[in-house]
């Protein structure tokens, strides 16, 4: 087991300080036409316009991850990949990451699969995940199947009842060292956008733009 982290982005995070952005958009030429420029002339993009969060989040997955395809069903968040990848360094800590085969099982994974995308690429977990929405389901079997890093090693499950957790996704016999959860903060993609331009709209003219990582879809 690893010692505690101090506050702050945990020391095994890779997405501490500005992005570069040069760097993705090399990985993912699509990312060009969303850059802009802040008041301070430094590279960013607009964080309230869903597509260009979905194509940084894409090209931070294969810049970082080595991820091929990640895509989103239309309609569904785009999760903040340096907080996310923050919980799951910090859970590492819990856990002799030496040991072979530590397996991981994340209720409610939704359809961007971002926890099982950087347990298994940064420490080779193996996961089940489960959600009760089909869609979400499909979209992340999608994403497991088609990223040879990931083959093998996320097993995607569908929840048949709302009231359960554990029953009916946990098979007789198995075992997880780590379980975990982080339910969704909004409704729906219209409430998120609208808590995010509020508060970019509090924000100071110069980091309302920064293309910082705590900056982002919060």
């Amino acid at each position: 087991m690893n010692k505690p982290a101090s506050p702050g982005l945990h020391p095994n995070n890779p997405h501490k300080g500005r992005y570069n952005i040069p760097a993705l958009c090399k990985v993912l030429p699509a990312l060009k036409a969303k850059v802009k420029r802040n008041p301070k002339g430094e590279q960013t993009i607009d964080f309230t316009d869903s597509e260009s969060v979905v194509l940084l989040n894409k090209a931070l997955l294969m810049h970082h991850y080595g991820i091929e395809f990640w895509d989103l069903p239309k309609g569904f968040l785009c999760p903040p990949i340096p907080g996310r990848a923050d919980y799951v360094h910090r859970l590492s800590e819990f856990v002799d990451n030496k040991e072979n085969k530590v397996r991981v099982l994340d209720i409610g994974t939704g359809a961007s699969l971002i926890y099982p995308i950087i347990g298994a690429t940064e420490y080779q977990w193996q996961f089940v995940t489960s959600d009760i929405d089909p869609v979400s389901v499909r979209s992340s079997k999608a994403i497991a199947s088609l990223n040879p890093k990931l083959k093998g090693r996320i097993d995607c499950r569908l929840q048949d009842s709302a009231k359960h957790i554990f029953k009916g996704i946990i098979k007789p016999g198995e075992q997880y060292h780590l379980t975990m959860c982080n339910p969704p903060f909004h409704k729906s993609l219209q409430e998120a956008h609208q808590a995010r331009c509020a508060k970019q709209r509090t924000l100071q003219p110069i980091s309302a733009n920064a293309a910082m990582p705590t900056k982002q879809w919060m």
